[in-house]
Protein backbone atom coordinates (compact mmCIF):
# COMPACT_ATOMS: atom_id res chain seq x y z
CA UNK A 1 0.00 0.00 0.00
CA UNK A 2 1.65 3.22 -0.96
CA UNK A 3 1.91 5.48 2.50
CA UNK A 4 1.13 8.67 -0.31
CA UNK A 5 -2.54 7.52 -0.66
CA UNK A 6 -3.34 6.76 3.06
CA UNK A 7 -4.76 11.12 3.19
CA UNK A 8 -6.69 10.46 -0.07
CA UNK A 9 -8.66 7.26 1.98
CA UNK A 10 -9.21 9.63 5.01
CA UNK A 11 -10.38 12.46 3.09
CA UNK A 12 -12.74 9.70 1.41
CA UNK A 13 -13.93 8.05 4.83
CA UNK A 14 -14.57 11.12 6.18
CA UNK A 15 -16.58 12.63 3.04
CA UNK A 16 -18.60 8.38 3.30
CA UNK A 17 -19.49 9.31 7.05
CA UNK A 18 -20.68 13.02 6.57
CA UNK A 19 -22.52 11.91 3.54
CA UNK A 20 -24.17 8.93 5.05
CA UNK A 21 -24.84 10.63 8.95
CA UNK A 22 -28.56 11.69 7.64
CA UNK A 23 -29.23 8.16 6.98
CA UNK A 24 -27.97 7.31 10.57
CA UNK A 25 -30.07 10.01 12.10
CA UNK A 26 -33.08 8.76 9.91
CA UNK A 27 -33.05 5.09 11.20
CA UNK A 28 -32.42 6.55 14.85
CA UNK A 29 -34.83 8.85 15.11
CA UNK A 30 -37.66 6.19 13.51
CA UNK A 31 -37.18 4.11 16.54
CA UNK A 32 -37.22 6.84 19.29
CA UNK A 33 -40.37 8.27 20.60
CA UNK A 34 -38.32 10.87 21.73
CA UNK A 35 -36.74 11.97 18.56
CA UNK A 36 -35.01 15.29 18.07
CA UNK A 37 -32.60 16.68 15.82
CA UNK A 38 -29.96 15.75 17.48
CA UNK A 39 -28.18 12.18 16.23
CA UNK A 40 -28.74 9.94 18.89
CA UNK A 41 -28.79 6.23 20.32
CA UNK A 42 -32.27 6.33 21.86
CA UNK A 43 -33.03 4.95 25.22
CA UNK A 44 -35.32 2.38 23.99
CA UNK A 45 -36.40 0.92 20.89
CA UNK A 46 -39.92 1.37 19.99
CA UNK A 47 -41.78 0.87 17.39
CA UNK A 48 -44.74 3.47 17.80
CA UNK A 49 -43.61 5.98 14.91
CA UNK A 50 -43.92 3.03 11.96
CA UNK A 51 -47.34 2.07 13.56
CA UNK A 52 -48.41 5.75 13.13
CA UNK A 53 -46.42 5.35 9.43
CA UNK A 54 -48.66 2.45 8.67
CA UNK A 55 -51.91 3.89 9.89
CA UNK A 56 -54.63 4.04 7.19
CA UNK A 57 -54.08 7.70 6.18
CA UNK A 58 -50.74 6.57 5.44
CA UNK A 59 -50.99 3.56 3.33
CA UNK A 60 -53.76 5.47 1.19
CA UNK A 61 -51.32 8.14 0.65
CA UNK A 62 -48.81 4.99 -0.46
CA UNK A 63 -51.39 3.93 -2.78
CA UNK A 64 -52.37 7.65 -4.38
CA UNK A 65 -48.44 7.41 -4.70
CA UNK A 66 -47.78 4.35 -6.64
CA UNK A 67 -51.05 4.58 -8.45
CA UNK A 68 -50.06 8.48 -9.89
CA UNK A 69 -46.24 6.74 -10.77
CA UNK A 70 -47.32 4.01 -12.09
CA UNK A 71 -49.74 5.41 -14.27
CA UNK A 72 -47.94 8.48 -15.29
CA UNK A 73 -44.74 6.42 -15.84
CA UNK A 74 -46.52 4.36 -18.53
CA UNK A 75 -48.16 6.80 -20.46
CA UNK A 76 -45.26 8.97 -20.87
CA UNK A 77 -43.37 5.63 -22.06
CA UNK A 78 -46.15 4.50 -24.73
CA UNK A 79 -46.26 8.27 -25.83
CA UNK A 80 -42.45 8.38 -26.10
CA UNK A 81 -42.25 4.94 -27.72
CA UNK A 82 -44.30 6.36 -30.80
CA UNK A 83 -43.58 9.75 -30.80
CA UNK A 84 -39.78 9.32 -30.60
CA UNK A 85 -39.91 7.09 -33.56
CA UNK A 86 -41.47 10.18 -35.39
CA UNK A 87 -38.44 12.74 -34.73
CA UNK A 88 -36.11 10.16 -35.22
CA UNK A 89 -36.89 8.09 -38.77
CA UNK A 90 -39.15 10.86 -40.53
CA UNK A 91 -38.59 14.08 -41.61
CA UNK A 92 -41.22 16.86 -41.51
CA UNK A 93 -41.20 20.25 -41.28
CA UNK A 94 -40.27 22.40 -38.59
CA UNK A 95 -39.33 19.23 -36.56
CA UNK A 96 -36.02 20.20 -34.60
CA UNK A 97 -38.33 23.22 -33.54
CA UNK A 98 -41.07 21.30 -32.30
CA UNK A 99 -38.97 19.14 -30.89
CA UNK A 100 -36.71 22.07 -28.64
CA UNK A 101 -40.03 23.34 -27.77
CA UNK A 102 -41.31 20.06 -25.86
CA UNK A 103 -38.07 20.56 -24.14
CA UNK A 104 -38.88 23.93 -23.12
CA UNK A 105 -42.00 22.62 -21.25
CA UNK A 106 -39.14 21.10 -18.91
CA UNK A 107 -36.99 24.40 -18.38
CA UNK A 108 -39.89 26.71 -17.64
CA UNK A 109 -40.67 26.30 -13.43
CA UNK A 110 -43.89 24.77 -12.67
CA UNK A 111 -45.03 27.91 -10.57
CA UNK A 112 -45.36 29.85 -14.07
CA UNK A 113 -48.37 27.95 -15.41
CA UNK A 114 -50.08 25.93 -12.41
CA UNK A 115 -52.54 29.05 -11.67
CA UNK A 116 -53.41 28.30 -15.49
CA UNK A 117 -53.35 24.55 -14.91
CA UNK A 118 -55.64 24.76 -12.21
CA UNK A 119 -58.26 27.10 -13.40
CA UNK A 120 -58.03 24.26 -16.71
CA UNK A 121 -58.86 20.94 -13.97
CA UNK A 122 -61.28 23.76 -12.20
CA UNK A 123 -63.43 24.45 -15.29
CA UNK A 124 -63.67 20.90 -16.33
CA UNK A 125 -64.18 19.39 -13.00
CA UNK A 126 -60.73 17.51 -11.86
CA UNK A 127 -59.71 19.15 -8.86
CA UNK A 128 -59.38 16.91 -6.41
CA UNK A 129 -58.82 13.50 -8.35
CA UNK A 130 -55.75 12.08 -9.54
CA UNK A 131 -56.31 12.17 -13.26
CA UNK A 132 -55.88 15.71 -13.35
CA UNK A 133 -52.42 15.24 -11.73
CA UNK A 134 -51.59 12.49 -13.65
CA UNK A 135 -52.29 14.50 -17.03
CA UNK A 136 -50.46 16.95 -15.75
CA UNK A 137 -47.56 15.13 -14.69
CA UNK A 138 -47.37 12.81 -18.21
CA UNK A 139 -47.38 16.18 -20.20
CA UNK A 140 -44.36 17.38 -18.19
CA UNK A 141 -42.52 14.05 -17.77
CA UNK A 142 -42.42 13.95 -21.79
CA UNK A 143 -39.67 16.06 -23.00
CA UNK A 144 -36.84 14.18 -21.14
CA UNK A 145 -37.70 10.49 -22.06
CA UNK A 146 -38.71 11.77 -25.55
CA UNK A 147 -35.12 12.82 -26.32
CA UNK A 148 -33.71 9.80 -24.71
CA UNK A 149 -35.77 7.36 -26.71
CA UNK A 150 -35.19 9.21 -29.73
CA UNK A 151 -31.39 8.81 -28.91
CA UNK A 152 -31.89 4.65 -28.44
CA UNK A 153 -33.77 4.69 -31.72
CA UNK A 154 -31.10 7.06 -33.30
CA UNK A 155 -28.31 4.25 -32.45
CA UNK A 156 -30.23 1.36 -33.87
CA UNK A 157 -29.35 1.19 -37.75
CA UNK A 158 -32.70 1.37 -40.07
CA UNK A 159 -31.43 -1.83 -42.49
CA UNK A 160 -33.23 -3.66 -39.39
CA UNK A 161 -36.51 -1.96 -40.51
CA UNK A 162 -35.92 -2.05 -44.25
CA UNK A 163 -35.74 -5.36 -44.06
CA UNK A 164 -38.96 -6.11 -41.63
CA UNK A 165 -40.91 -3.55 -44.79
CA UNK A 166 -39.38 -5.76 -47.54
CA UNK A 167 -41.24 -8.76 -45.35
CA UNK A 168 -44.37 -6.53 -45.12
CA UNK A 169 -44.05 -5.31 -42.09
CA UNK A 170 -45.95 -1.75 -41.43
CA UNK A 171 -44.09 0.81 -39.41
CA UNK A 172 -46.29 0.09 -36.27
CA UNK A 173 -45.24 -3.32 -36.50
CA UNK A 174 -41.69 -2.90 -36.97
CA UNK A 175 -41.50 -0.33 -33.87
CA UNK A 176 -42.94 -3.17 -31.61
CA UNK A 177 -41.31 -5.93 -33.73
CA UNK A 178 -37.79 -4.87 -34.53
CA UNK A 179 -37.38 -1.32 -33.04
CA UNK A 180 -38.50 -2.10 -28.97
CA UNK A 181 -36.39 -5.40 -28.35
CA UNK A 182 -33.63 -3.93 -29.60
CA UNK A 183 -33.65 -0.94 -27.11
CA UNK A 184 -35.34 -3.08 -24.17
CA UNK A 185 -32.99 -1.52 -21.63
CA UNK A 186 -33.52 1.71 -22.92
CA UNK A 187 -37.50 1.21 -22.14
CA UNK A 188 -36.55 0.46 -18.39
CA UNK A 189 -34.19 3.57 -18.05
CA UNK A 190 -36.72 6.08 -19.38
CA UNK A 191 -39.64 4.49 -17.21
CA UNK A 192 -37.51 4.21 -13.92
CA UNK A 193 -36.47 8.30 -14.58
CA UNK A 194 -40.14 9.31 -14.94
CA UNK A 195 -41.28 7.33 -11.73
CA UNK A 196 -38.71 8.65 -9.84
CA UNK A 197 -40.08 11.91 -11.40
CA UNK A 198 -43.46 11.41 -10.40
CA UNK A 199 -42.54 9.84 -7.32
CA UNK A 200 -41.20 13.17 -6.18
CA UNK A 201 -43.27 15.28 -7.26
CA UNK A 202 -44.43 18.29 -4.31
CA UNK A 203 -46.38 21.26 -6.15
CA UNK A 204 -48.79 19.77 -8.19
CA UNK A 205 -50.84 17.08 -6.18
CA UNK A 206 -50.44 19.90 -3.69
CA UNK A 207 -52.42 22.45 -5.88
CA UNK A 208 -54.79 20.33 -7.64
CA UNK A 209 -55.79 18.04 -4.53
CA UNK A 210 -57.24 19.98 -1.90
CA UNK A 211 -58.36 16.75 0.09
CA UNK A 212 -55.88 15.33 2.22
CA UNK A 213 -57.36 11.32 1.41
CA UNK A 214 -56.65 12.15 -1.81
CA UNK A 215 -52.72 13.25 -1.53
CA UNK A 216 -49.60 11.21 -2.30
CA UNK A 217 -46.94 10.28 0.42
CA UNK A 218 -44.40 13.05 -0.83
CA UNK A 219 -47.71 15.91 0.15
CA UNK A 220 -49.12 13.61 3.26
CA UNK A 221 -45.47 13.17 4.71
CA UNK A 222 -45.29 16.95 5.80
CA UNK A 223 -48.31 16.18 8.00
CA UNK A 224 -45.00 15.34 10.52
CA UNK A 225 -44.42 19.61 10.94
CA UNK A 226 -47.49 20.48 13.29
CA UNK A 227 -48.54 23.89 14.29
CA UNK A 228 -45.89 26.83 15.52
CA UNK A 229 -42.85 25.21 14.23
CA UNK A 230 -43.27 21.88 16.32
CA UNK A 231 -41.96 19.15 14.09
CA UNK A 232 -42.55 15.06 15.12
CA UNK A 233 -39.22 13.79 14.04
CA UNK A 234 -40.04 10.24 14.85
CA UNK A 235 -43.12 10.23 12.52
CA UNK A 236 -41.57 12.32 9.98
CA UNK A 237 -38.20 9.63 10.09
CA UNK A 238 -40.69 6.80 9.52
CA UNK A 239 -42.63 8.36 6.80
CA UNK A 240 -39.33 9.46 5.34
CA UNK A 241 -38.14 5.69 5.50
CA UNK A 242 -41.63 4.33 4.24
CA UNK A 243 -40.97 6.93 1.25
CA UNK A 244 -37.79 5.68 0.45
CA UNK A 245 -38.71 2.02 -0.16
CA UNK A 246 -40.86 1.49 -3.37
CA UNK A 247 -38.22 3.45 -5.75
CA UNK A 248 -35.80 1.45 -3.76
CA UNK A 249 -37.52 -2.13 -4.78
CA UNK A 250 -38.51 -0.61 -8.33
CA UNK A 251 -34.33 0.14 -8.93
CA UNK A 252 -33.07 -3.64 -7.20
CA UNK A 253 -35.75 -5.32 -9.97
CA UNK A 254 -34.44 -3.36 -13.20
CA UNK A 255 -31.32 -1.95 -12.17
CA UNK A 256 -29.58 -4.52 -14.87
CA UNK A 257 -31.69 -3.07 -17.32
CA UNK A 258 -31.13 0.36 -16.28
CA UNK A 259 -27.28 -0.46 -16.73
CA UNK A 260 -27.58 -1.67 -19.82
CA UNK A 261 -29.63 0.85 -21.28
CA UNK A 262 -27.35 3.33 -20.00
CA UNK A 263 -24.60 1.75 -21.56
CA UNK A 264 -26.54 1.27 -25.17
CA UNK A 265 -27.41 5.00 -24.83
CA UNK A 266 -23.53 6.26 -24.56
CA UNK A 267 -22.39 4.03 -26.54
CA UNK A 268 -24.84 5.06 -29.45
Amino acid sequence: MNFRSIPIYLFLIIIFLFSFLPVIWLFLASVDLAATQTTKVPEYLTLINFNKAFSGRSLNWIANSIIIAVVTSTLVLVICTLAAYSFSRLNFFGKNFILFGVLLLRIIPISVFILPVYIFFSKVGLVNTLTSVIISLTILGLPFPLLLMKGFYDSIPIVFEEAAWLDGCSRIKTIFKVLLPQCGPGLAVVWFMTFMTTWGEFQIPLVLLRKMDMMPLSVGIFTAYGEHGVVNFGLLSSLSILYAIPPVIMYVFIQKYMVKGMVGYVKG
